[in-house]
């Protein structure tokens, strides 16, 4: 694919960095909210709050995948030419590592007898990723990544006001996908596998990167009082939505509530990776490191996850041993791993 002018904003490195910390925190509390008897002791709320705040992460990893997409095609004419390149980019660069992340997977889980071994349920796991917790994300991306004419035209002829809303409504509507075809009497236990549900996100993202100099800018001057008031209504999100975890009971509609306060969350961590820029050289190099390795760190770490509770149940150990388990080896072996690989590739590279 031809090389185009593209400024690297090492903000949006921060984000991803950060993001990839919270989405191993996720998956490692996520042992805790299932294996809680009582939602309403204390261990159940340290685990949810921090679980649940930590929840917009893949909303923020499309943010900034549109964002960089908006930029690298600036002013540029979309042909077939460079469309093909740049899907082939994308298989090659995402695509082609999930596929043989998911087979390691399916390997290792077959050992253990967590899947059958058919070659039906391995292909299924790979286009549905169903296989593990984080797969999912690969599936929609790759969704985005093929429309890419789409967008890059709704950002060239639609008002942001008109895309904004159009897109909102389109997310809303697919959130409720499953009851809709319900009524019509039809089962369809994958509407969370579609782009749509995800589509505003994705939207922002095209247009904050459309503009990105000029909104950024504001973003770095965003408030004290602004971030507070965010904070506050991010908090107030997650308390309303471990009441209705911790009390079997709805309040609210707890999809509507979490598309707003993602929304709000994506707008706090972005003024602070801006703001952080070029001021905490020592913490910037840690993020730089950590955005290197988040996208094979992003696909393994569940693995050792998964392995590493699967041998300890077998021990009969409690949840919090196991929580503490999954706690150090999320935050150090799919790293490790990382950076073994990379010497070996380098090693290679001089041979």
């Amino acid at each position: 694919m031809e090389k185009r002018n593209f400024i690297r904003r090492t903000e949006l490195d921060y984000i991803n960095a950060i993001a990839c910390l919270l989405v191993i925190l996720i998956h490692v509390l996520s042992y805790g909210i299932g294996g809680t008897d009582d939602p309403q002791f204390l261990q159940a709320a340290v685990i949810y709050f921090p679980w649940r705040l930590a929840g917009f992460v893949v909303p923020v990893f499309l943010f900034t995948g549109a964002v960089k997409m908006a930029l690298f095609f600036e002013n540029a004419a979309i042909t077939a030419g460079v469309y093909v390149r740049y899907i082939w980019e994308r298989i090659r660069h995402i695509f082609l590592p999930y596929v043989v992340w998911v087979v390691i997977y399916y390997l290792c889980f077959y050992a253990i007898g967590y899947v059958q071994g058919t070659p039906y349920e391995l292909i299924a796991g790979i286009f549905l990723g169903n296989l593990s917790g984080q797969f999912y994300y690969i599936v929609i991306v790759m969704q985005f990544y093929l429309l890419m004419p789409l967008w890059m035209r709704m950002i060239r002829k639609i008002p942001f006001f008109a895309a904004f809303f159009i897109s909102l409504f389109v997310t809303m509507t697919a959130l409720r996908t499953s009851n809709i075809l319900s009524w019509a009497g039809i089962v369809f236990g994958y509407s969370d596998r579609l782009f749509l549900p995800y589509t505003v996100f994705w939207v922002l993202g095209m247009y904050a990167g459309a503009d990105y100099n000029r909104i950024s800018e504001r973003m770095k001057r965003l408030g004290a009082g602004t971030g507070l008031i965010l904070c506050l209504c991010v908090l107030t999100g997650a308390l309303l939505s471990y009441i209705n975890y911790s009390r079997r009971i709805s309040l609210l509609d707890l999809e509507c509530l979490k598309l707003v306060t993602d929304i709000m969350s994506i707008i706090l961590i972005w003024a602070f990776c801006l703001r952080i820029r070029g001021r905490a050289a020592h913490a910037e190099n840690i993020l730089t490191k950590i955005a290197g390795a988040s996208y094979q760190v992003y696909l393994s770490h569940c693995l050792f996850l998964t392995m590493g509770t699967a041998i300890m149940e077998g021990y009969l150990f409690g949840t919090k041993e196991i929580l503490l388990m999954r706690l150090a080896a999320g935050y150090t072996v799919p790293f490790v791993l990382y950076d073994v690989l990379e010497k070996i590739k380098k090693a290679v590279r001089k041979k």
